[in-house]
């Protein structure tokens, strides 16, 4: 049993370093990057999230906001920083989408992090200005077919999930959109108030308010039932695309080769917070369904993310 005993002691001493770090986790503040300007879902779940942190561990949670390239500058500064928990990534589907039609995305979206938690998905609503002809998405596709290319959107950028969502109507349908990409949310979505573009997809918590002061006209949403807030609003696939759905993920992210028993201590923490009826309360007004997930379900359901968008990257021939 000399051996047995051996193997045990050495298997101990090598987790002695991983279980130090994780007793002492975390032992200053932490960085939570946002890859979108201040306001938007990801930068308040972000916040939420921190400030539920910061409660429990005592070490202030600063949340970043580091916009660009439909959240590609910061997955790329994350990917350089430190894996010791200290910095963190909350990410939106253009995590996993932009490398897919982006070069200069430079990263890989799961090779290169480490996943911690899903939080929370959110469909997305399909809308357009109030002059625009069709009334819902029906009407849309079928206006769509009849003249390809006549019917124009926008969204924040190439690859995004925006982009992605309609790109996946025309290839199930045969409808054909016309893509017209800005820089950011922000502007997409202006163009489309002013008239300037007939159509456009945000997440039903940005559009509501838009919605309801009849500012914009609401086509579908993209999830597979009626969403509570718009119930008198179709699904996609109620307008004739069977069993569509295309949904914003919201998950958290640290630096590749993370400690593993601190990504429990943090997955454990997300969790718990996601759970909360403080929280849940927040997701209902906001329009988001909650997740929590282990690292692994992450890891599933990026990798499902990214074979599913990559046919329809294909499909649609997008490209940077």
């Amino acid at each position: 049993m000399t051996w047995f005993k051996s193997a045990v002691a050495a298997a101990m001493l090598l987790a002695a370093p991983e279980m130090a770090a994780a007793q002492t986790y975390p032992s200053g503040p932490i960085k939570m990057l946002v890859g979108f300007p201040p306001g938007g879902t990801a930068d308040i779940i972000a916040r939420d999230l921190g400030s539920e942190l910061e409660k429990v561990w005592r070490h202030p949670v600063v949340v970043e906001n580091r916009a660009g390239a439909n959240g590609a500058l910061a997955s790329q500064q994350l990917a350089r920083m430190p894996a010791d928990g200290h910095s963190l990534l909350t990410i939106v589907s253009g995590h996993v989408t932009n490398p897919l039609v982006s070069p200069s995305a430079g990263y890989d979206a799961i090779k290169d992090f480490t996943p911690i938690s899903l939080v929370a998905s959110s469909p997305l609503l399909i809308f357009a200005h109030p002059s625009f002809a069709p009334n819902n998405m029906t009407e849309a596709i079928k206006l769509a077919k009849a003249k390809p290319g006549t019917i124009s959107y926008s969204t924040p950028g190439v690859g995004s999930i925006q982009q992605l969502s309609l790109e996946l109507v025309g290839v199930q349908s045969g409808a054909k959109f016309q893509h017209v990409p800005y820089r950011g949310g922000a502007p997409a979505l202006n163009d489309v108030i002013a008239g300037h573009v007939q159509m456009s997809v945000l997440s039903v918590f940005q559009a509501l308010p838009l919605v309801r002061d009849k500012r914009l006209k609401p086509l579908a949403v993209t999830a597979l039932k009626r969403n509570e807030l718009l119930p008198e609003v179709q699904t996609v696939a109620e307008a004739g695309v069977p069993d569509y759905e295309a949904s914003l993920l919201f998950g958290v992210i640290g630096p590749a080769n993370m400690p593993p028993a601190v990504v429990q201590k943090l997955n454990a923490e997300i969790v718990r917070i996601v759970k909360t009826p403080q929280m849940l309360a927040k997701f209902a007004t906001q329009g988001v369904v909650p997740i929590a997930s282990t690292p692994a379900e992450f890891t599933a359901f990026m990798q499902a993310e990214i074979k599913k968008w990559t046919e329809v990257v294909k499909a649609a021939n997008i490209k940077e």
